[in-house]
């Protein structure tokens, strides 16, 4: 099972656009006075490189390539999220038994 080149920049591309919609939404959400504009120019800039990349790695149009991206990207986080549901419930496991406090009725 190998994973091409092109696979793998539209899968990073992907992420990346992932990363710069959900931070747009979240400046978009909080907005105020507070704000750095180099943060939300940062997104900005790493979402059309990001969407650039994809759109020559796929040959496709801006948004069947936006699309493809962002659907590989979560698909690939779909896939690894049994990995992170290890990795927490082995922690909860570990935390849980190895405390010393006696378990008494709080109420």
């Amino acid at each position: 099972m190998v994973i091409g080149l092109s696979e793998t920049l539209l899968l990073v591309s992907g992420g990346c656009l992932l990363f710069s919609s959900f931070t747009l939404i979240h400046f978009a959400s909080t907005y105020n006075q507070y704000n750095r504009s180099l943060a939300v120019l940062s997104t900005i800039i790493i979402g059309i490189v990001s969407l650039y990349a994809a759109s020559t790695s796929t040959n496709h149009s801006k948004l069947e390539s936006l699309e493809l991206a962002m659907t590989t990207a979560m698909l690939g986080l779909l896939g690894l999220l049994p990995i992170f549901l290890a990795a927490i419930t082995l922690v909860l496991f570990r935390i849980s038994l190895l405390t010393n406090r006696s378990v008494d009725a709080s109420s």
